[in-house]
């Protein structure tokens, strides 16, 4: 048995050996691959989950102007008791003496509830703003990461494909050689060929078999990535079910004006202008910290003491009191002026980004498109080549057994051959990339 024989024999034997018995593989079109990701995926687990502490931001921001009620209490033990102090005629002494005085129980118990209300606060308003602005941003942050791993699947996807087709596009090749190698041999045996033509055979059927183990491991690698951009478990057996083929009407050609569509419709330049419009609240909200704030507070409040903790027999008067409390800042050590010139700097960072995207996503229509439109031209290329190159072989191989051409022609045909159906094989990948990340450019994933 040869070697490499024995080396895909042992590779089989271990994948099969490393997979459960009960393992059954997981059929997956494009389309549901893509289902599976936007299910599974973790990066867009994230990005849903950094929404869902958006909208948490956009509640907190709106309690600010509901009022704030707490409930306190307190126990107090005094080893010596509090003193008072009073005028010292009280008690016969000086008009300039003070008189002292321990008042009070050993324990004290004091309970209340609290109510502050903001009636006035400039802040809160342009808080609420800047948090549903944020919501927004963070939804269409996580547009842009569900348009990211749909490309993503779908060129791991591809890549998969690719990889299997150039597997089998070598086994045939292999299998041409063979062929090749086994008519060599019957020739050699009728005295029609010579031994240095059944030499070149061999070496040429051997020379295929390092390339067949590659693509079978790269096989398996694709697929690898393509469960872990899908989300997938590594250990789980996937099988593919479309196949690599060139479909031009499937193809849906961009409007008139490509770029005008891609900005109206790409999550990435949304974010950008919410981003804008959320520093410019920034700001509002930074300046608004110069304002008075007023509120309305009130407290009723109970406390008791006595030289015992017999809590039943305490009595507990009420107190109580309402009314307003206004802030007005005076001087914060330009705290406050920093941060709006901060706020400002910002704005001014994200409106030079939305102009710099906006220069990016021209470019990428522009190279997305010139880039389909040459996977496409090398495609019918590449199909007429394709013929040519299988004629070619034939009638070479033809020739060769009839002693016509050399075996030095036939091993160049059948290269010719394979190195054409490796062209338009690469020529529609090509083609199928560019597509899915044009519709990436365009905007055109649908959520």
């Amino acid at each position: 048995m040869k070697p490499y024989h024995t080396l895909l024999i042992f590779l089989t034997l271990r994948l099969i050996s490393a997979l459960p018995a009960s393992a059954q593989p997981r059929s997956l079109t494009m389309q549901s691959a893509v289902g599976l990701a936007l299910e599974k995926n973790r990066d867009l687990q994230v990005a849903t989950l950094e929404t869902a502490r958006a909208t948490e931001k956009v509640r907190e921001a709106r309690s600010y102007a509901l009022p704030t009620v707490s409930a306190s209490a307190q126990y107090m033990y005094f080893p010596l008791k509090q003193v008072s102090f009073l005028p010292g005629s009280f008690v016969g002494l000086g008009e300039n003496d003070l008189a002292t005085f321990r008042v009070g129980g050993s324990n004290a118990l004091l309970g209340g509830v609290a109510v502050s209300q903001p009636l006035f606060q400039a802040g809160i308003g342009s808080g609420i703003r800047a948090a549903q602005i944020f919501e927004k941003a963070s939804a269409e942050e996580r547009n842009e990461v569900r348009a990211t791993v749909v490309t993503d699947v779908k060129k791991a996807y591809l890549d998969v494909l690719i990889t299997q087709e150039q597997l089998r596009l070598q086994q045939q090749s292999l299998a041409r050689n063979e062929q090749a190698l086994k008519d060599a041999r019957s020739l050699l045996a009728q005295g029609r060929a010579s031994r240095v033509d059944t030499l070149r055979a061999f070496v040429s059927v051997e020379n295929l078999r390092p390339e067949i183990i590659r693509l079978t491991n790269r096989v398996e690698i694709t697929k690898t990535v393509l469960k872990r951009t899908v989300g997938l478990d590594e250990r789980e057996t996937v099988e593919l079910q479309d196949s690599l083929n060139y479909d031009p009407v499937a193809f849906v050609a961009p409007g008139t004006d490509a770029f005008l569509d891609a900005v109206q419709a790409r999550p990435e330049v949304h974010r950008l202008e919410l981003t804008e419009k959320l520093n410019r609240e920034q700001i509002a909200l930074q300046t608004a910290e110069r304002a008075p704030k007023l509120s309305a507070i009130g407290l009723l409040q109970s406390q008791a003491q006595a030289n015992h903790l017999r809590v039943d027999q305490y009595s507990w008067p009420l107190s109580s009191y309402i009314g307003l409390q206004l802030n007005i800042p005076i001087f914060s050590g330009f705290r406050t002026v920093s941060r709006i010139q901060q706020a400002v700097i910002s704005r001014q960072q994200s409106e030079t980004q939305l102009l710099n995207l906006k220069e990016i996503v021209r470019a990428q229509v522009k190279i997305s498109l010139s880039t389909v439109e040459e996977s496409r031209l090398r495609i019918a290329t590449q199909q007429q080549t394709v013929t040519v190159a299988e004629l070619g072989y034939r009638i070479t191989r033809d020739r060769w057994k009839q002693g016509i051409a050399s075996r030095l022609d036939l091993s160049d045909a059948e290269l010719s051959l394979t190195q054409a159906k490796s062209n338009y094989l690469q020529a529609i990948y090509d083609y199928l990339t560019a597509t899915v990340e044009l519709d990436k450019v365009l905007g055109r994933i649908q959520f």
